[in-house]
């Protein structure tokens, strides 16, 4: 317990000594942050791709929708079709079962199965769907995020910073250092 507490108090040390040496280093550092969520919602080609993604996606789930319903009613006409093959089978006993009543409850089971390979395939198609929301939100963000680097890198240099952050992993920043309106009115031509 000693050895680890000493190992500790070591490491400690040479950290502290590590971040003194480096500290004029730190000094000269000059940083900023920009709210990168902030700058794509405000901006005309940020709200016009959002727009877009939400028209395609509006699109997808109406289909969706549209075939989960169809899905739905079949399921319900199934257990229709089953109900009234148990009861079939309840009130004439197990001993009269026709072959008429046998050939139902064959053609019901192929109809179950044809059911089940849908709904796989209705499942598949939602899986395929959320894919291309994703790929077609990458394709419309893309341009929009590459002119907001540009305007964050010519900013950069024109203050002289050597690191500009995203507001995300920062836990605390002066409004000083903030370049997320200047970004912003850049990317909106003003």
């Amino acid at each position: 317990m000693r050895k680890l507490v000493k190992t500790r108090l070591i490491a400690i040390a040479l950290l502290t000594a590590t971040l003194m040496a480096a500290a004029p280093a730190f000094a000269e550092q000059k940083l900023a942050v920009v709210d990168l969520q902030r700058v794509l919602l405000s901006t005309k080609a940020g709200k016009a791709a959002k727009l877009k993604f939400e028209t395609l996606q509006k699109k997808k789930r109406k289909a969706l929708k549209r075939r989960d319903g169809q899905l739905k009613q079949q399921e319900k006409a199934l257990m229709a079709e089953r109900r009234t093959i148990e009861e079939t089978l309840r009130s004439k006993g197990a001993k009269a079962a026709t072959s008429e009543l046998q050939q139902r409850a064959q053609i019901f089971q192929q109809k179950v199965q044809t059911f089940q390979k849908e709904v796989m395939l209705f499942q598949q198609t939602q899986q395929s769907a959320l894919k291309e929301l994703a790929k077609q939100e990458g394709e419309l963000l893309r341009p929009i995020e590459d002119q907001i680097k540009k305007h964050i890198d010519a900013i950069a240099k024109a203050k002289g910073y050597t690191l500009v952050l995203s507001r995300v992993a920062v836990i605390f920043a002066a409004s000083s250092v903030d370049i997320t309106d200047e970004v912003t009115k850049r990317m909106n031509g003003k």
